[in-house]
């Protein structure tokens, strides 16, 4: 690794991973080459294996199931563009910046890397793991030669003794042209791209995604290639957001929340991630852990106040007046790829709006319809009256998955139609203002740790005119208030009338 002679932490931080590396990567000297042949091709037959055995190092917590899978998915299905949306901290560069591009390399499908980052130096970092295990990796060495090749050994640009090469870009270079004798590049990691402050920019986002697909993506080889870009979604304006939402760009987007839809870990067999520490991260994180962890883009909004949603309840304590209501939000679509399906449940008592559970989720139209059924049964004490906006219920797609789920069930849901003309979405869902500010909604304390209720709140509190955040929760709920005030009978006004003294009264 050829660097600046002034820059001697670089250079000291390099040689220190690179004994470490040393270090951790023993290899057995007495193993005969017949098993030893019969060793490798098992470790290529199998990427955990393969990365448990040759990178000990960074394998400090057992793979989760996703790791095992999505890495699967990628390796065997080339000529994709891969949005790999995993929690911060769930080693989403050490998968696809190390381990996934060695496991392609050694099984000799690996022409060269091109990785894009911000700027140079940052894409020169992201290769740096790359280079000092070809280097210093003993285990490497051994089963597969040398791989270090003087004079080819460049910081941010080297080459292997077998002709495969990498390449580190920031996004105001370019990759045109890129190759070592005839070979491009065929694995595109795009890693740290944007800027947090240049994303509020519309236009700069816009750039860095054309530079995606027209300076990166053209450089890597036509007949076999990989492009990942490995990001949580944080923000609207991410390279990840924008380019699953173009139409016209296939994707195949894999999204890992920190947390699975039942509020469990999704990488439970590593410690740093139990439940319980996910709880302290949570609330020492805040909006942070929404957007980064949760892969929910969230800027809090001028509409509602985080202190007017302070306001709980212990709702199984609470004779509700008249019927529930759970009202429906759902998506225009019946796939698991589009907006949030939001079911929310509010009892109404006096003047309050209790927010009992709620339900969002980016699922089918089966599963939307199963969770209402699922309620009528958890809640048999009480009727539960469901609603939707009329025009979804009638809705080619959501009608017909709703009647295959009642044969399923054996019986009919009971779902209103909303008839209303509903006018702006965001008017609509700003009149429950003076609601929160005056405390009169209230949410659920038995549903506090509940990812759902969770999700609402932060939906709630992003709401600005002119947002993008998903407002599916807000909706369901200012629906769900509405349908209350419709059908919830009034309680019967105090006796008024002037007060006549009984002189019989006993004292």
């Amino acid at each position: 690794m050829l660097l600046n002679k002034n820059d001697n932490k670089l250079l000291r931080d390099f040689e220190e991973l690179g004994e470490l590396i040393n270090e951790t990567t023993p290899i057995d000297f007495y193993e005969s080459a017949g098993d030893k042949r019969k060793r490798v091709q098992r470790l290529l037959a199998n990427y955990e294996a393969f990365c448990n055995y040759y990178f000990p190092l960074y394998c400090f917590a057992p793979f989760a199931t996703f790791h095992k899978n999505i890495q699967q998915e990628v390796y065997n299905k080339p000529n994709n563009i891969f949005l790999e949306q995993w929690s911060r901290g769930f080693a989403k560069s050490t998968h696809f910046g190390l381990f996934l591009p060695l496991f392609i390399k050694f099984n000799n499908k690996l022409n060269g890397i091109a990785v894009g980052s911000l700027n140079e130096d940052m894409a020169n970092d992201k290769l740096s793991d790359i280079q000092s295990n070809l280097q210093n990796n003993k285990r490497i060495i051994n089963d597969f030669g040398e791989q270090f090749s003087y004079g080819n050994w460049e910081d941010g640009s080297f080459k292997t003794r077998d002709d495969v090469g990498f390449y580190a870009f920031g996004k105001k270079q370019t990759p045109r042209g890129t190759r070592f004798k005839w070979k491009r590049p065929n694995y595109g990691l795009v890693d740290d791209l944007n800027d947090a402050r240049q994303l509020k920019n519309d236009a700069i986002a816009l750039e860095d995604k054309k530079w995606v697909l027209e300076e990166l993506k053209p450089a890597l080889w036509t007949r076999q290639w990989w492009l990942v870009v490995a990001q949580n979604k944080f923000n609207d304006n991410t390279v990840t957001a924008l380019l699953e939402t173009d139409e016209a760009i296939k994707t195949t987007v894999h999204r890992v929340d920190i947390i699975n839809e039942d509020g469990n870990s999704n990488w439970k067999e590593n410690p740093d991630f139990s439940n319980e520490n996910i709880k302290i991260l949570s609330e020492g994180e805040g909006a942070g852990f929404t957007r980064e962890r949760m892969n929910t883009p969230f800027e809090e909004g001028t509409t509602f106040k985080a202190e007017w949603l302070n306001n709980w309840v212990d709702a199984s304590m609470i004779k509700y007046d008249g019927v529930l209501i759970n009202y429906c939000d759902p998506s225009y679509k019946a796939t698991d790829k589009s907006d949030y399906k939001a079911w929310v449940l509010i009892g109404k008592t006096g003047k309050y709006y209790d927010i009992i559970k709620c339900w969002l989720r980016r699922t089918t139209s089966k599963h939307m319809w199963e969770y209402a059924y699922r309620l009528d049964d958890d809640f048999d004490t009480y009727t539960i009256k469901h609603a939707m906006e009329a025009n979804f219920i009638q809705d080619e797609v959501h009608g017909k998955e709703l009647d295959r789920v009642a044969e399923e069930k054996k019986r009919q849901l009971r779902c209103a139609y909303d008839y209303r003309n509903k006018g702006d979405k965001f008017e609509r869902i700003e009149t429950m203002q003076p609601l929160f500010e005056r405390g009169l909604i209230r949410f659920n304390i038995n549903e506090k740790d509940n990812p759902d209720m969770k999700l609402l709140r932060t939906q709630i509190l992003s709401i600005e005119k002119g947002s993008k955040i998903n407002d599916d929760g807000p909706d369901a709920l200012e629906g769900a208030i509405w349908m209350a005030d419709k059908y919830t009978k009034p309680s019967k006004p105090p006796r008024s009338g002037r007060y006549k003294k009984n002189n019989l009264r006993a004292i």
